[in-house]
């Protein structure tokens, strides 16, 4: 009868565990792992990271292999976390029965007796969900699948590329650029030991807002990675005493470029769109298809020389700001690829003002659609520079019968004018002639046929004032229609991502683009506009260049090419506020001319010449006023007639100085007389960048 018995428990048993396994079968093998999105890494041509764009808005996360994991990393999360990690298969009996004693204890659930393989699944599955039994039944469920797909290096591998390290990071790599801005292979012990306390609880421990909670858990871990011997005493010290640095900027090295980028859609390219772009996958093997993506994108700008060219920028403005200019846009293009090289347009793009990509924003192009009207007038009236154009006053009535004057920019009429002088020196009536012979129709097809679609009206519309640029396009289109100059009447789209072919199609003969070049990159035909030794009097350079500005003084172009590059800049103030003191060439085309003298300064290396001479200490010193000095205000005296002398004492080189007292440029070396605690500063220029700067405070006081 007993055995009976115990053939039948033993039936219902096996019955029993027939029935969980048919029952659990389904779950087991539906398991499928979730691939955290990686985050696009946005390169200049010399593979310089310059900014990261995060997948779908919400998940940073960079691929990290096993063989990038640090030993040191590997030791301390398996000490930590899951000490019979290589030998369990996926649980963890001792740790089981220590969560079920502390549950019973707190009469709650408190502990769940994970391995790494479970945490690996619950943060893959159950981020930030509430935890419940029958997950924790699906996690020692999915944890044999894991164990049986993966080897153990595989799922370390996972569980560190999984990892939600707060702030949008996921992954260990990603948290490693994030928190310390390094590679995870320069990661010392003690920046490695925070990366773990952060993926442990990234919210509580959070090491810019609780310091004091990071502080004492570090603490902890130091000394529990001491005990479990992971780390000997000396190391247990040098952690302990390592002053961690966090990264605190986290801007993009050229939000300019990412911004495009991602205005230009480039990341949601399929890969055959994207050449240039670079495969990567998660897992060691080639097990997991889904996680080959598209994530690296190489583009043709030149991150060195565009913080060149924002420090040229920035210290022109600065010389400006008396005249009240206040912001450029840049674009420069490799004049022989047309690649795209530097874009700018806010000299700090995390101003509310700089979240607008200028450079795509429409602005009224004036004189710089002049060129245009002429070249179509050698093509189709056989205009020849030589050629003679009335200057007079003229009246034109609109199709809506009001009168349309044009006047010349120096409201002075010259009676007739060649071809040549009329373009060199942009003078508007001409223009207006010009298209007037040639007709609207002519000059808005063509302008279209150089991919300028921001004209987007009927000819009616623009009428003989579009050859004066009274209607808006951007500065992007406009640099882009201006290569038909650099390349022999091919007009070429500007290309910004590396490996892509240099697209080119003819759009007018040679002939006739030379001779619009020969009048635009003449020094002397340009004189009587742009005067000798002038910011744009380029006598040791080829440059061929055209500008404008516009009456109300709000903004200044200058569109150009050199013999190695092809260049737009704009200046003026996005506020709309007008610029002061404006006259011929002393304005803001003093950036231009800046940018254009380092980009084509000479190559010439004259072999140095050995001077046995001491060399002296370079020293600057402001001679008056000294500083602390305190004046005083003498009532008995008119105060327009109390000065302070300026005057400093140096043995350095230097092209020009100014002054910046209470941080406004001071146009004179003697200041007028103010009640105030001053502070004076000098600043020495040498080869249009900053060479040296001093500062004094002084003080003026009444009798």
């Amino acid at each position: 009868m007993k055995i009976k018995n115990i053939l039948r428990n033993k039936f219902y048993a096996i019955l029993f565990l027939v029935i969980i396994v048919i029952i659990t079968i389904p779950v087991f093998c539906n398991f499928r792992i979730k691939q955290v999105p990686l985050s696009t890494i946005i390169y200049d041509k010399s593979w310089i990271e310059i900014g990261e764009i995060p997948a779908q808005d919400k998940y940073r996360h960079r691929e990290l292999l096993f063989t990038e994991i640090p030993d040191f990393y590997i030791q301390s999360i398996i000490s930590l976390e899951d000490k019979s990690f290589y030998y369990n298969i996926w649980i963890s009996p001792s740790w089981i029965i220590r969560s079920t004693v502390n549950n019973i204890k707190a009469w709650k659930v408190i502990e769940w007796g994970s391995t790494i393989s479970t945490q690996f699944i619950r943060n893959n599955l159950w981020l930030n969900e509430g935890r419940n039994f029958s997950k924790k039944l699906l996690e020692f469920l999915y944890a044999i699948n894991l164990n049986l797909r993966y080897s153990k290096n595989e799922i370390l591998t996972l569980y560190s590329n999984q990892l939600y390290f707060w702030y949008l990071n996921y992954g260990l790599k990603s948290a490693s650029f994030f928190y310390f801005d390094k590679d995870i292979n320069n990661l010392t012990k003690s920046e490695i030991l925070a990366l773990i306390i952060i993926q442990k609880n990234s919210s509580k421990y959070d090491p810019y807002k609780f310091k004091t909670n990071f502080d004492t858990r570090f603490g902890i871990l130091a000394k529990t990675l001491l005990s479990n011997s992971i780390i000997n005493q000396k190391e247990y010290e040098d952690i302990i005493e390592e002053k961690l640095v966090l990264n605190n900027n986290h801007n993009q090295k050229l939000p300019y470029i990412v911004d495009f980028l991602n205005s230009e859609k480039i990341v949601d390219r399929s890969p055959d769109q994207a050449r240039g772009w670079h495969k990567s996958n998660v897992i060691s093997n080639d097990r997991e298809k889904s996680s080959l993506v598209w994530n690296k994108i190489s583009t043709t700008i030149d991150y060195n020389l565009t913080n060149k060219i924002e420090e040229i920028a920035t210290n022109s403005i600065l010389d400006l700001a008396w005249k009240n200019v206040k912001d450029y846009w840049v674009i420069i293009l490799d004049k022989k690829t047309n690649n795209l090289s530097v874009m700018i347009w806010w000299k700090n793009f995390y101003w509310v003002e700089g979240q607008v990509n200028s450079t795509l924003s429409l602005r009224q192009p004036g004189s710089t659609i002049k060129p245009f009207t002429y070249l179509l007038a050698a093509k189709n009236l056989w205009l020849e520079p030589t050629d003679t154009i009335l200057d007079l006053p003229v009246l034109y009535k609109t199709k809506d019968n009001y009168s349309y004057e044009p006047k010349n920019y120096s409201t002075i009429f010259e009676w007739e004018v060649s071809a040549w002088e009329a373009l060199a020196q942009s003078i508007n009536v001409p223009a207006i002639k010009t298209l007037e012979a040639l007709w609207v129709d002519t000059l808005l097809n063509f302008l279209h046929m150089l991919w300028i679609k921001s004209l987007d009206k009927s000819a009616d519309h623009y009428w003989l004032a579009l050859t004066l640029g009274d209607w808006e396009v951007t500065l992007y289109e406009l640099v882009r229609a201006y290569t038909i100059f650099a390349n022999k009447g091919s007009l070429c789209d500007i290309n910004y991502i590396n490996s892509m072919n240099l697209q080119c199609r003819n759009i007018i003969e040679d002939k006739y683009i030379e001779k619009i070049n020969y009048i635009l990159s003449n020094r002397f035909l340009k004189i009587g506009w742009y005067p000798i030794n002038s910011s744009l009097d380029f006598t040791d350079i080829n440059v061929f260049f055209k500008t404008w500005t516009s009456r109300s003084f709000r903004d200044n172009w200058t569109v150009w090419y050199t013999d190695n590059y092809i260049i737009g800049v704009w200046t003026g103030n996005k506020d709309a506020s007008n610029m002061k003191w404006v006259s011929g060439a002393t304005w803001a085309w003093e950036i231009f001319g800046r940018i254009v003298r380092y980009l084509e300064k000479p190559t010439n290396y004259k072999t140095p010449v050995l001077n046995s001479t001491p060399v002296l200490s370079s020293y600057l010193e402001i001679t008056s006023p000294l500083d602390s000095s305190v004046f005083k205000i003498d009532n008995y005296i008119l105060k327009s007639n109390q000065k302070i002398s300026l005057e400093f004492s140096t043995n350095i080189k230097y092209d020009s100085y100014y002054w910046l007292q209470d941080n406004q440029k001071v146009n004179w070396d003697l200041l007028s007389i103010i009640k105030w605690k001053h502070k004076l500063e000098l600043i020495l220029m040498k080869d249009w960048q900053i060479k040296e700067k001093k500062d004094v405070g002084f003080e003026v006081i009444e009798e």
